[in-house]
């Protein structure tokens, strides 16, 4: 009986050390789930105090290094306080119709009674202990609505993220280049943590400065040029062969509009979907509002089918124009096959003697071999912006009723079914009327931007073209400081 009543308790005790180990399992798992949840939310921050001294006054400002060290951002409200009393003073508060209000007529007021006061543990380069301990914080990137002595603008910023990965938003953290171009404010770095600001000049884009720094060095092709008198303002390995992506879609959409011209389709023209299309929108590459509304045989309309490619890029969307451009010129098999042959053809007439086109989308493409290659639609960035300029040159109205919205209903496609800008919110402080972006893993992101200047009393056209940008965010930085420097350039 003793020997039987030993076993149990030792069976009882065994069981609660399970139950024990679940529980802390479940705990553990619980709290790496709650980390992964944060980092999904944005980056990690390196802490770093800064020193800053402006018209001979020293203060402490906050900041991070992001994901490398010398991605330097700072406290607005540091920076703010720091340079009370000089002559590139501002006041920023919480706004109630917009985020942030910032008015440079003002001294700062202070509001947080925290402003320029140091970081308690700062990041000293080491991988050990907690977050805290290592000096490291989760920070969540935002695009808040902020104005500038009431000018309203959309930017890149960053907030410290709590426990929960939410965003505390007392305080904002801004890159030093849009402290430059939304401030005027010039930065000078003396060291990696002392800066100085010049407080008798604004800031202004060098690009020769940019490119000793090797600012657009990693990118695969860059232009800035003027579409109206064909002037390249600057280049950047922009006569070489490379993948474009989705910015392929600027020749689709003039082959469309050619076939309007000829009087073969007009934007009330109807498309009954195919197979292939309906294939296309299935797949890994296709977007949800084709996905959800779609079906083979449906009907839709040109105009619509327009404003889902050139806006939220949709690939489906590319190819319904592309077999319905061909049927208008009797063709009846291997549609798409034929419109890439015209898009090699028209590139051929405009003299785009890089161009090499495999589908009407930029998606890659494999052929059909054992040994399958891997092909994608290509060319140098100054031809791309002649691609560009010669749309906006011929086409401006046509293409601007697409380009330039933010976004557009699509009727045909289902009741409440809209497209949405790719590109419009990233670069609306420069009131941008198209062109087109594409991201694929070769070609990197890419941008073509066109954006109306006053140069001379005249209203020209300015185009961006970037090829290969790292990511999102340097591809709209990238794209930003071109577009800042025409203005700069043209003033």
């Amino acid at each position: 009986m003793k020997r039987k009543a030993a076993q149990k308790l030792i069976l009882i005790i065994a069981a609660v050390l399970v139950l024990a180990l679940l529980a802390a399992g479940l705990l553990v798992l619980k709290k790496r789930n709650q980390l992964r949840a944060t980092a999904m939310f944005g980056d990690f921050g390196e802490r770093v105090n800064f020193t800053l001294t402006a018209s001979g006054k020293t203060s402490t400002v906050k900041g991070y290094y992001l994901s490398s060290e010398h991605n330097s951002y700072l406290s607005i409200r540091d920076l703010a306080s720091a340079l009370s009393g000089t002559e590139k003073h501002f006041n920023v508060q919480r706004g109630s119709k917009v985020q942030w209000e910032i008015n440079t007529s003002r001294n700062y007021v202070r509001t947080t009674k925290k402003e320029n006061t140091p970081f308690a543990v700062v990041f000293p380069g080491s991988l050990s202990g907690t977050n805290d301990q290592q000096g490291r914080d989760g920070l969540l990137l935002y695009r808040p609505l902020i104005s500038i002595d009431g000018d309203e603008q959309r930017v890149f910023w960053y907030y410290k993220a709590n426990g929960k990965g939410e965003p505390i938003t007392d305080d904002a953290f801004v890159g030093v280049m849009d402290i430059g171009l939304l401030l005027g404010i010039e930065l000078s770095f003396s060291s990696d943590t002392e800066i100085s600001v010049g407080t008798n000049h604004d800031f202004t884009l060098d690009l020769e400065r940019l490119e000793q720094a090797e600012y657009f060095q990693d990118l695969n092709g860059l232009v800035l040029g003027n579409a109206t008198t064909g002037e390249l303002i600057c280049t950047w390995d922009a006569y070489s062969q490379q993948e474009i992506a989705s910015t392929s879609k600027l020749m689709t959409w003039l082959l469309v509009q050619e076939a309007i011209d000829d009087g073969r389709l007009t934007l009330t023209s109807t498309v009954k979907l195919s197979e292939n299309a309906m294939r296309l929108s299935a797949s890994a590459d296709g977007k949800e509002f084709c996905r959800q509304s779609w079906s083979v045989g449906k009907e839709v309309t040109i105009k619509d089918l327009i404003a889902g490619m050139l806006l939220p890029s949709s690939n489906e969307c590319a190819l319904a124009l592309a077999e319905a451009t061909m049927l208008s010129y009797g063709f009846t098999d291997d549609l798409e096959a034929h419109f890439v042959q015209r898009m090699n053809d028209r590139a051929y007439e405009l003299g785009l003697k890089s161009a090499r086109f495999y589908n009407a989308s930029g998606l890659p493409q494999y052929d059909t071999d054992q040994i399958s290659a891997k092909h994608s639609n290509k060319m140098a960035a100054n031809e791309l912006f002649h691609l560009g300029a010669y749309i906006m040159n011929h086409y401006r109205e046509q293409f601007t009723a697409f380009s330039a919205q933010q976004t557009m209903a699509l009727p045909s496609f289902g009741d409440g079914i809209y497209a949405e800008s790719s590109y419009y919110e990233y670069l609306e402080n420069y009131a941008v009327n198209g062109m087109k972006s594409g991201t694929t893993d070769r070609a990197g992101c890419c941008m073509v931007a066109s954006m109306d200047i006053k140069v001379n009393d005249e209203i020209q056209t300015v185009i961006a073209v970037v090829l290969g940008a790292e990511n999102n965010k340097l591809r709209f930085e990238q794209t930003s400081a071109l577009l800042a420097y025409a203005k700069q350039y043209y003033r």
